[in-house]
């Protein structure tokens, strides 16, 4: 095992389990959106958790499986959502441009019923190419927005051009995420940060990601940190 590696993977879990609380503000998650970059999208986490043989899944609604691409492609606004933040939780925020028809509206019901509020196990890998945001009907993943905030509003870098924004360029996301930022508001929240949010509580509440950040404690001996 690459020591170094494994010892800042480790103290990025114990930052991410103590700070991304219910209180955490949005200049923090700016400021430490590079934490959740160098995990999840340069890929530190997945390679640690390899070298100690533990497979990692995190837990994702089971509401958003019910919902097809094309569905998704429909709404104007959609927004994954799920974080705790002041004592509230918001979850599968979605607007479409029409009013649904009674059927529409009771197959819908049915459908999801069962599943408000509960979740299933997926790779990391998975879990970054869901849909975190749908924005004027372009499906956003979870990597754009960890990317968006980390690389363009300042969390590691600021970059305000958005030089090719051709329709399904990153940089049209990245358009569309300025749109979000600018207007929307989720939970008492700036839509952006409370998803970013979102995805950085549902890394540290993972039971296979609360399990490595124990053994990698004890392998390093680091003294573990208290919410």
């Amino acid at each position: 095992m690459d020591m170094e590696r494994a010892r800042v993977v480790a103290e990025d879990l114990e930052y991410l389990f103590a700070e991304w609380n219910q209180d955490i503000d949005d200049a923090s998650l700016r400021r430490s959106s590079p934490v959740l970059r160098s995990l999840l999208i340069e890929g530190l986490l997945n390679h640690v958790a390899r070298e100690v043989d533990k497979p990692l899944q995190v837990m994702t609604p089971a509401i958003g499986r019910l919902m097809t691409d094309a569905e998704l492609g429909e709404c104007q606004f959609f927004q994954a959502g799920g974080a705790l933040y002041k004592g509230t939780i918001v979850q599968s925020i979605s607007i479409i441009p029409r009013a649904k028809t009674e059927a529409e509206i009771k197959a819908s019901y049915e459908r999801s019923k069962d599943s408000i509020g509960k979740d299933y196990p997926v790779k990391l890998n998975v879990f970054l190419k869901q849909t975190s945001l749908v924005v004027d009907r372009v499906l956003i993943n979870r990597e754009v927005v960890i990317k968006y905030v980390a690389n363009k509003l300042g969390g590691a870098h600021y970059d305000k051009s958005r030089e090719d924004t051709k329709a399904g360029s990153l940089e049209q996301k990245y358009e569309l995420l300025d749109k979000v930022r600018s207007d929307v508001n989720v939970a008492y929240k700036n839509a952006i940060y409370y998803e970013l949010l979102s995805i950085g509580q549902r890394l540290v509440n993972s039971q296979d990601i609360c399990q490595l950040r124990k053994h990698l404690t004890n392998v390093l001996s680091l003294p573990p940190k208290t919410q």
